[in-house]
C-alpha cells in the first residue's frame, strides 16, 4: 500500500512539475508552464550528458619539437600522426637536385633514313633532276632532309624544356609527405610536356603560314606543275 502511495505522489510530482511557475496563472498558461518544464529539463540532461562526455575524452594536445630529424623519422611520425610539421631550412630546391627524365624519340630519328649517307645516297647529279617532278626519286633526298630538321628540332625543343624544367624550383616551407611530394612532380611534369608540345607545334604552324603568306616556291616543284600545250596555227580554222 505504501508502494503504491510512493507511485502514486511520484507520478503526481512529475505531472505537476513546473520550473517556470509564476504567480497565480491561469490554466491555460500553468499547462504550457508544465509542458515546457517537461521538454526543457530532458534538454538541459542531453547537454550536460554531452558536455561531460566531451570532458571525459577531450584528448590534451602536446607539443613535441625533435631538432634535425633524418627522413625516416619524419615518415614514420607522420604515419602516426597527422599533424606532424617540419619547417625547411631551404623553402625552394631545383629539379635538377631530385629529378632525371630520360627523353624516347621515334626510332626513326635514331636510324639511317635521316643520316648523310642514305640521302646523299638518294640524290644523283645526273638523273634525279632531270626526272619528272612528281617522282618520288626526284624528291626523295629532300623529303628525308625535311625528316631529319624535324627530328633534329624535336631534340632541340624537348631538351630546351627539360633545361627549362629543371633550372624552375620546387616551392614548399614545410617538407612535403611523400603522396603530395609525387602529385605536385607529376604535375610539373605534366606542364613541362604540355607546354613543350605547344610551342613545337607552334613553330611548325608558323613556318606553315610564312611559306604559305609568302608564296615561297621550293626549288623542286612539288607545289605545282607547268604545263604548256602547243596547237598548230595551220590547222586552225579561217
Amino acid at each position: 500500500m505504501n508502494e503504491q502511495r510512493f507511485k502514486h505522489r511520484l507520478r503526481q510530482f512529475f505531472l505537476e512539475l513546473n520550473v517556470f511557475k509564476e504567480n497565480r496563472p491561469g490554466e491555460d498558461e500553468l499547462r504550457r508552464q508544465r509542458w515546457s518544464t517537461r521538454l526543457y529539463i530532458p534538454i538541459l540532461l542531453i547537454a550536460m550528458l554531452i558536455l561531460l562526455v566531451y570532458t571525459i575524452l577531450q584528448v590534451e594536445s602536446i607539443q613535441i619539437q625533435i631538432e634535425n630529424p633524418s627522413l625516416t623519422t619524419y615518415t614514420d611520425l607522420y604515419k602516426t600522426y597527422t599533424n606532424v610539421k617540419c619547417p625547411c631550412n631551404d623553402i625552394s630546391i631545383e629539379h635538377k637536385e631530385f629529378l632525371q627524365l630520360s627523353p624516347l624519340f621515334h626510332q626513326v630519328c635514331s636510324s639511317d633514313l635521316i643520316s648523310e649517307e642514305w640521302i646523299d645516297f638518294l640524290f644523283d647529279k645526273q638523273t634525279t633532276t632531270l626526272r619528272y617532278p612528281a617522282d618520288f626519286r626526284t624528291t626523295a633526298f629532300n623529303q628525308f632532309q625535311l625528316l631529319r630538321e624535324l627530328c633534329q628540332l624535336s631534340v632541340i625543343a624537348i631538351n630546351d624544356g627539360l633545361e627549362t624544367l629543371y633550372q624552375s624550383q620546387l616551392i614548399s616551407g614545410e617538407l612535403l609527405n611523400q603522396d603530395l611530394f609525387n602529385a605536385q612532380v607529376e604535375a610539373d611534369i605534366l606542364a613541362f610536356q604540355t607546354i613543350t608540345n605547344s610551342d613545337f607545334l607552334r613553330s611548325l604552324m608558323f613556318m606553315r603560314s610564312f611559306m604559305a603568306g609568302n608564296e615561297l616556291i621550293p626549288a623542286v616543284e612539288t607545289d605545282y606543275t607547268l604545263v604548256i600545250q602547243f596547237q598548230n596555227i595551220n590547222n586552225l580554222p579561217g
